[in-house]
């Protein structure tokens, strides 16, 4: 029987953490620069407020929490080409990913950054999976 700790400290977490940070950071500049451009910019703040009202809120946060999963299964894929990829190294790079969207959501005030479309909560967390194992459907049977 194999031994599930072994098998997670041999995923490779040179190639997942920096991509998991790499697209953390890549959602809060993109929140960050929304927010900043609403608050500028009137017809974008308009827009933003007709897509963030409750009935239309939880499908763009869900869409783009899907195409954050699929964005990282895509960097760790060109970038940061571990070994073959598993169903196991896509766990680790939901949980990388996890860790560094906590990381900056601890630091947001101080850093002063803003979640208009990627707050952590259960719709982000839901996506992230979603677009992660969809993306890399081929290679759950490994």
């Amino acid at each position: 029987m194999s031994d599930p700790w072994q098998q997670f400290k041999a995923l490779p977490w040179r190639s997942l953490l920096p991509t998991g940070v790499l697209v953390a950071l890549i959602a809060v500049l993109f929140d960050t620069g929304l927010y900043y451009i609403g608050s500028a910019s009137v017809p974008v703040r308009e827009l933003l407020i007709i897509l963030l009202q409750p009935p239309l809120s939880l499908l763009v946060q869900l869409g783009m929490s899907i195409a954050l999963g699929m964005l990282a299964v895509l960097c760790l894929e060109v970038w940061f080409n571990p070994a073959p990829i598993y169903g196991g190294t896509l766990w680790g790079l939901f949980l990388c990913l996890l860790l560094a969207s906590v990381g900056f959501s601890f630091f947001s005030p101080l850093l002063d950054l803003r979640a208009v479309l990627f707050p952590l909560n259960e719709v982000f967390l839901i996506g992230t999976a979603v677009g992660i194992f969809w993306q890399g459907r081929r290679y759950w049977r490994y």
